[in-house]
């Protein structure tokens, strides 16, 4: 438990699709998260970017393990090589933020983010979808929530290609959010 939040409880730490690896973090994956939380195009609607001598020192200082040390968070790596394209994480969304769509938060609520290299080609989805079916076969059904700028129209796409369907909207980081929501069974096999 983190928090007040209870942990998403995923049983497994590793999971396989056709072109990407879920899989926690090695380190060998410290300089593309680097790469990752430090560009400016790829942070520009997750709160800009951290310069790369912080990111660096945080990841080393803490140990690169501690990049996926929840259970529902992974580094999504290619299938074939194992470089590491970008990160997708389930966990549960804090009461005490805005964007819910149950009494009381808790919500799962997943989130994404691919390396710049990287976009336009599906990974992101195909992790998303991944980790939401391996996530359904070990769950109850409940829903799961993805939040994120207005703004940002190929997060918007993505989540709405992933299944979600709009909930509303609010203000959080002084911009304002989308949240879109569907039942958890929408990935059971």
């Amino acid at each position: 438990m983190i928090g007040a939040v209870p942990d998403v409880d995923l049983p497994f730490r590793t999971a396989s699709g056709d072109r990407v690896t879920l899989r926690k973090a090695v380190d060998l994956d410290l300089e593309p998260l680097v790469d990752m939380r430090s560009d400016p195009v790829g942070r520009r609607h997750l709160g800009g970017p951290v310069p790369a001598e912080r990111v660096r020192e945080l990841l080393t200082t803490r140990s690169i393990d501690w990049s996926t040390a929840g259970a529902g968070q992974f580094v999504v790596a290619d299938a074939g090589t194992d470089e590491m394209l970008g990160m997708v994480v389930l966990e549960r969304r804090p009461p005490h933020r805005p964007g819910h769509v149950v009494d009381g938060g808790n919500e799962l609520e997943l989130s994404y983010a691919l390396r710049r290299a990287h976009w336009g080609k599906g990974l992101a989805r195909e992790a998303a979808e991944l980790l939401l079916r391996e996530a359904a076969a070990h769950l109850p059904d409940q829903p799961v929530v993805v939040v994120t700028q207005v703004a940002n129209s190929p997060a918007l796409a993505l989540a709405e290609r992933l299944g979600f369907a709009h909930a509303g909207t609010f203000v959080e980081f002084d911009a304002e959010q989308w949240i879109g929501s569907a039942p958890l069974s929408t990935w059971a096999d």
